[in-house]
């Protein structure tokens, strides 16, 4: 099985190694199940699934070291507040650290499953062309007021211009270049989180009836996955990324990108079957 080092992560994100190892320790400190058993003084080695899942998490978030160490209270010290009882304070403010862009963009406040949330408003119309799907908006995002910030939504971007679906020329933000261009975007889940275990029970199957609605009323011809994970929370496991053949959405069809720290071949691949599939 291939095997990713954080330096190879690091690259890829643009940050030194250092601080990106930094932010792998604060994630054990806070329990991440993908770095919780790690062993002290021994190397990091990660799958390229759990690379795609780190590196998507590392740009989601607040991304200086250490601010998911949680201290130990001395005997003196009151128990922490919390907002909801048996939630993470943390997932509760997924926006620690994080300043709201002035222009609100696609910034909305909105009921989601009981609750009053700040996420990123459906871009949706009749007569797209084709949705693309998240599993949920990233705080990084939602504080900006568009679809995909940070380097990975940058490169997200780009690898849509490279498979000549986008023009990233465009005047405005790509989002609204390419809900122009007759793209759409929603998310499985609206409530945003820093990271994918950050959602609650229910929340996936409650968004998945809610987004049969929305893509069943506008009869949208394609669906594009921007991370595996989502397509597989919806539509079941399966190998590869790319278009799936056996499987739809509400009627469309489903392609699914590669991952972030996918190889370059292999996302040159995809990209090639992607403009294929856009264009036809």
């Amino acid at each position: 099985m291939e095997e990713i080092t954080p330096n190879e992560i690091a690259r890829w994100l643009g940050v030194t190694g250092l601080q990106f190892r930094n932010w792998l320790r604060a994630q054990k400190d806070a329990d991440h199940p993908i770095v919780a058993g790690h062993e002290y003084r021994s190397r990091y080695r990660f799958t390229r699934a759990e690379a795609d899942q780190l590196a998507t998490e590392f740009q989601s978030g607040t991304t200086h070291p250490r601010t998911s160490r949680r201290p130990s209270p001395r005997p003196s010290d009151p128990p922490p507040a919390r907002a909801h009882p048996g939630r993470d304070t943390a997932a509760d403010d997924p926006f620690s650290g994080l300043t709201m862009s002035t222009d609100r963009g696609h910034r909305i406040t909105a009921a989601w499953m009981g609750e009053t949330v700040t996420t990123l408003a459906d871009l949706l119309r009749p007569g797209l062309s084709m949705v693309i799907v998240g599993i949920n908006p990233s705080p990084v995002s939602v504080a900006a007021g568009h679809y995909y910030q940070g380097q990975i939504g940058q490169r997200f971007y780009a690898r849509l211009a490279q498979a000549s679906i986008l023009n990233l020329a465009a005047a405005g933000s790509a989002d609204d270049a390419a809900y122009v261009a007759g793209i759409g975007f929603t998310d499985v889940v609206k409530r945003p989180t820093s990271r994918a275990q950050g959602l609650r029970p229910g929340e996936l199957q409650h968004g998945r009836a809610l987004l049969d609605e929305k893509l069943a009323a506008l009869h949208v011809p394609r669906v594009l996955f921007t991370f595996k994970g989502g397509a597989q929370a919806l539509l079941g496991t399966f190998e590869g990324h790319g278009l799936l053949a056996d499987r739809t959405l509400a009627g469309a069809e489903v392609f699914v990108m590669p991952g972030p720290m996918e190889r370059t071949d292999r996302v040159q691949l995809a990209l090639a079957q992607l403009a294929d599939w856009w264009a036809s």
